[in-house]
């Protein structure tokens, strides 16, 4: 059963039709699992999920009214199914991300990695298919790309980044496998390492920045682990991890990507336009696409516009909390930003707590990778609007991460974290 949900987690990232579909299949089938596993959990959960639960349900149901309301949206067609995805997917994905580590730590790490190599595969046969010839590798998209099937046929790159940026994020995974001694584990970082070097093309290849955000992010918990295991790491492992280091370095600083974000001095247009938008929230208070501001590029001489007054104005702040505030408002924000910052605090005390006490492993990293990843991509991307799957799995996946380091605090109990043969 487990190797069905894997595949169908696997379908989901591939972004084939239907993969709202298959993500609703999904979910019912780790329902069902959860229901069936014979392991121990929480019998008392902390106070903070009934609420986080009881706000992602609120504001499912104000921010779907207001876009009604705007006419943003529509309870026809195809709308009617977006309608109910934004109602359901975000209380839905959490509450069962919470009970996903009734199936074991080795179970939700096989899901985890199952999307991110559907979603890796999903990027490399776009640029296979948009490529011209197929094996032009230097050959760059900066603007829009063609989709490999579905529709829309043709998107920004930026709604397809996400999918390269995700496997090149696992490359700390990797390099925590590559040091162990058993056969499997090293066969795991050829995998997982062969996968982050594709999508550090695919990063490459879109002309991204966020995706070396994240790289440095997944890579930042990996210090502390390799100072306080130092003395048991072999010599010549070391030297070819910093040889490899050296090469990767000098391929990237050739690639005409790079080369263009250093002509352009590492700036970026998005700083601008959260500037612009956050002095003029008093004007969007309710939603409606009414704020409208003027902006420059990085050049500093080129105008272009948000929200109006200029040909073909910029609609997306590219920020998920900000681009639902220019939608639907305030309240919205709030009822979002109320459920999740204390699972976010807990998330992120529980990493800190995992370095600080060198009880980092694969594991975790593979986890750790995919919250740098979502906090990213939330933060710079309109991630909604962009790739809604990884939107709304963002909330199952934080939901997890609340509910593993809710157990591993109560350690000391008789509650803890399920583990299996595969855990590290």
């Amino acid at each position: 059963m487990t190797s069905l949900t894997a595949a169908l987690f696997f379908l989901v990232g591939l972004h084939i039709p239907k993969a709202f579909t298959l993500l609703y299949g999904a979910l019912v089938l780790c329902t069902w699992q959860v229901r069936q596993a014979q392991r121990p959990y929480l019998s008392s959960p902390p106070a903070y999920w009934r609420w986080s639960l009881l706000g992602l349900s609120l504001f499912g149901i104000v921010y779907v009214a207001i876009m009604l309301y705007w006419g943003f949206a529509s309870p026809q067609g195809s709308g009617l199914l977006d309608c109910i995805s934004a109602l359901v997917l975000p209380a839905a994905c959490f509450w069962i991300g919470l009970r996903l580590p009734a199936l074991g730590r080795a179970t939700t790490t096989k899901l985890l990695l199952a999307y991110g190599l559907g979603a890796l595969l999903y990027v490399v046969a776009a640029l296979f298919v948009a490529r011209h010839p197929w094996w032009a590798l230097d050959q760059i998209f900066p603007g829009e790309i063609s989709t490999p099937w579905g529709v829309p046929q043709v998107v920004n790159v930026r709604s397809i980044e996400q999918n390269g940026i995700l496997a090149l994020s696992l490359l700390p995974s990797a390099l925590l496998l590559a040091v162990k001694p058993a056969v499997p584990a090293r066969a795991g970082a050829v995998v997982i390492g062969g996968a982050s070097l594709l999508g550090l093309h695919a990063v490459l290849s879109l002309n991204g920045r966020i995706g070396f955000l994240a790289l440095a992010l997944a890579l930042l918990p990996l210090f502390p682990v390799a100072w306080q295991s130092r003395q048991h790491w072999p010599k010549s492992l070391t030297a070819a991890g910093l040889g490899g280091i050296v090469l990767i370095g000098a391929v990237i600083g050739r690639h005409p990507s790079v080369q263009r974000l250093l002509a352009g001095g590492f700036c970026d247009e998005r700083f601008g336009i959260y500037s612009g938008f956050l002095q003029q929230l008093a004007h969007g208070l309710w939603g409606g696409h009414r704020i409208t501001f003027s902006t420059f590029l990085c050049d500093g001489t080129t105008p272009y516009g948000f929200g109006g007054g200029v040909e073909r104005p910029l609609t997306m702040v590219h920020s998920v909390v900000l681009d639902i505030y220019n939608d639907a408002g305030f309240l919205p924000v709030v009822l979002l930003l109320s459920a999740l910052l204390p699972a976010l605090a807990s998330i992120v005390r529980g990493f800190w707590n995992l370095s600080a006490r060198g009880t980092w492993d694969w594991q975790w990293s593979v986890r750790w990778s995919w919250f740098v990843v979502l906090v990213t991509q939330w933060l710079f991307h309109p991630l909604l609007y962009g790739d809604g799957l990884l939107y709304y799995l963002s909330f199952l996946v934080l939901g997890l991460l609340a509910a593993e380091f809710a157990l591993v605090y109560r350690k000391g109990n008789s509650e803890r974290l399920p583990q299996s043969t595969l855990s590290a």
